[in-house]
């Protein structure tokens, strides 16, 4: 075996190491509008510690929504993922008011994994913070509050709750809520703070909003479908019913079932 440094085994420490503590990452269409958006970000103080990545759509769609952030988390060396819109800007509030709530929120749930400035709690109700073509300085709910999803001009994510978009989904529509859905999943939570900035645009849904909502309607159905797991040590079934699990958990149909498999599979 040669005798090389970079095959030593590393000891890995108990907090992450992060090169910066903000990752600005955005998919691009217009170049300008990008980096003004990125100039009014250095100005509300996100220089120091901060790396801006972009993805060039600006000729044709080399990345959505979906592959685009997913792609972003191989390169981006953030603490934090701010993934936004090239069309917001910071006119408002700054980087000291964001490390504000953050810190706050963490005080009241260090559980958090995304932060929005808009979105949908559980009830239907909306919480939003922002100033917009439809309105201007827009304060909608409490702050912060736990949401369901969050809008895509502007999101927080933490980078150690190891959170990514499904891979089975495409398009431009509706990849914070699959990231929000995920971080469910995982244990995680999401909210709304109280972050002011402006977003140029407004967002309607249209034809291809409802091809991905479509999408997404397919693939969370198979996420609680009714299946055995086979472990290594163990053999037990998992319902969106808890009825059919406690039937279907009975050693005498868990028995069953490998049998019909083995006879299935010879």
């Amino acid at each position: 075996m040669r005798n090389d440094a970079n095959m030593n085994p590393k000891s890995i420490q108990h907090e992450a190491i992060f090169k910066f503590k903000y990752s600005f990452c955005t998919l691009v269409t217009n170049v300008n509008e990008y980096h003004e958006m990125v100039a009014s970000a250095k100005r509300a103080g996100f220089d120091d510690g901060v790396e801006y990545l972009f993805i060039d759509n600006s000729e044709k769609n080399e990345f959505d929504g979906f592959s685009g952030y997913n792609r972003f988390l191989i390169d981006a060396q953030g603490e934090f993922i701010v993934f936004c819109h090239q069309d917001i800007l910071f006119e408002f509030d700054n980087r000291s008011v964001l490390e504000e709530r953050m810190e706050a929120l963490s005080q009241f749930n260090s559980k958090w994994a995304i932060l929005g400035n808009a979105g949908k709690m559980h009830t239907g109700q909306s919480v939003v913070r922002i100033s917009d073509p439809r309105a201007s300085d827009l304060r909608r709910g409490d702050f912060p509050s736990q949401v369901m999803s969050v809008d895509e001009n502007f999101m927080v994510i933490k980078r150690q709750a190891n959170v990514a978009c499904s891979s089975q989904l495409s398009g431009f529509h509706l990849y914070a809520t699959d990231l929000c859905q995920n971080a469910d999943y995982l244990g995680y939570e999401c909210f709304v703070i109280d972050f002011h900035l402006r977003h140029k645009s407004a967002g309607n849904p249209n034809e291809s909003y409802f091809a991905v909502q479509n999408q997404l309607k397919e693939v969370y159905k198979h996420r609680k479908r009714t299946q055995v797991i086979q472990a290594m040590c163990s053999r037990f079934l998992v319902s969106s019913s808890s009825l059919l699990m406690l039937i279907g958990n009975q050693k005498w149909l868990l028995n069953l079932h490998k049998s019909l498999a083995e006879k299935v599979n010879k």
